[in-house]
């Protein structure tokens, strides 16, 4: 493995996040308020990806603009400590965006985004000085593989704009700005390879470092499902090779990153078996989006994992209902969440937490549990 394993587990040895466990713990699993949120400010997106994990959600509408502004205000009252802007669609297209940054960072509630780049102008310096940190997802080195990949609606290529934007973001930011590299095929019926990004990984981090980010993270792709795509033999060699030819890159300020999923991609493991019968994450984390604010981001749009309607309801209204309880109680990620997700191991230690384990605390560093 090149670079380092993005690990979620120390955030949750944090002292504020210790004292939002201890609660979950008090109440025997039930948190009187999530601690995280991603926020979907709307579906829309100005790209047309083939394998875009939300097709099914897209363009099927967003926030209005005061109604996103009361959400933002819900936040706060809420006790919420961190939000991420993401999607659904591209969250900077959503023409409230620029003011829900600023009014999350005069709050004090952290800021993350996740987007496609195409945008970054639009908000340069609500990005640059009140986010903690941002990832763009580019998936290719040239204009050719990101229009092929990544196609702009336009039918013209934005691979030049996206770096040429992340460069100046560069050269402002206070918080994290990440490149963030998915590993994508296109395939035949048959299975058969007929096009893939992975010769682009040593080329791409390259560019990463060189434009000024402070990490490069190369991640598998998973279906609509949240399942591990599975690639060939072929391109598994590639990436391997990729992977063990940019861990010279990594400095002090600049880091190459692989998710915990990235072994199983090499396997060929498309599942994740769960044993625990709860999710104790989704008490920390919630999901708000136009179609409804479910469980967490895998359920997002799964009807029966949505808690709530956030287009007329708060947040504290949604959480605290009945309806969110019985939700909860049949949720089983043993059932229901066979597919890889991010915080698995999270929930292993917070099963281990809840019997008793204890874990030494260190200082607040990312709130991004």
């Amino acid at each position: 493995m090149a670079g380092r394993e993005l690990s979620l587990i120390p955030k949750l040895a944090q002292k504020s996040v210790q004292q939002k466990i201890e609660e979950l713990i008090k109440n025997k699993g039930k948190s009187k308020s999530p601690w995280v949120i991603e926020l979907d400010p709307t579906t829309a997106c100005n790209l047309a990806c083939h394998d875009c994990i939300s097709a099914n959600l897209l363009n099927q509408g967003g926030f209005e603009r005061e109604r996103l502004r009361e959400i933002a205000k819900e936040f706060k009252e809420f006790g919420i400590r961190a939000v991420v802007l993401i999607g659904g669609g591209e969250p900077m297209a959503h023409p409230e965006f620029g003011n829900i940054v600023d009014y999350f960072y005069d709050a004090g509630i952290h800021v993350g985004v996740t987007s496609n780049g195409t945008l970054i102008k639009r908000y340069l310096p609500s990005l640059a000085k009140k986010t903690k940190w941002i990832r763009i997802s580019v998936d290719s080195v040239s204009e050719k593989m990101f229009q092929e990949f990544r196609p702009h609606a336009s039918g013209k290529s934005q691979f030049k704009s996206v770096i040429e934007q992340m460069e100046e973001l560069a050269k402002m930011k206070v918080g994290k700005l990440g490149y963030s590299f998915l590993i994508l095929s296109k395939k035949d019926k048959s299975g058969k390879v007929l096009s893939s990004n992975v010769t682009d990984i040593e080329k791409a981090a390259n560019v990463a470092k060189n434009i000024g980010c402070d990490y490069f993270e190369v991640k598998p792709a998973f279906d609509i499902m949240h399942y591990l795509n599975k690639q060939s033999k072929e391109v598994v060699d590639i990436v391997n090779e990729q992977l063990s030819n940019i861990k010279a890159l990594e400095t002090d300020s600049f880091k190459i990153m692989t998710p915990i999923t990235i072994e199983d991609f090499k396997k060929g493991q498309d599942t994740q078996p769960k044993e625990y019968t709860r999710c104790l994450v989704s008490e920390l984390r919630s999901c708000v989006s136009p179609s409804g604010t479910y469980v967490c981001q895998y359920h997002r749009g799964t009807l029966n994992m949505k808690i709530g309607n956030s287009n007329k309801d708060s947040l504290k209204k949604i959480w605290l209902s009945e309806h969110r309880d019985k939700v909860m109680e049949n949720v089983n990620p043993k059932i229901h969440c066979k597919f890889h997700c991010i915080r698995h191991r999270s929930n292993l230690l917070l099963e281990e937490m809840m019997e008793g384990k204890k874990i030494e605390e260190i200082k607040d560093f990312d709130l991004f549990i």
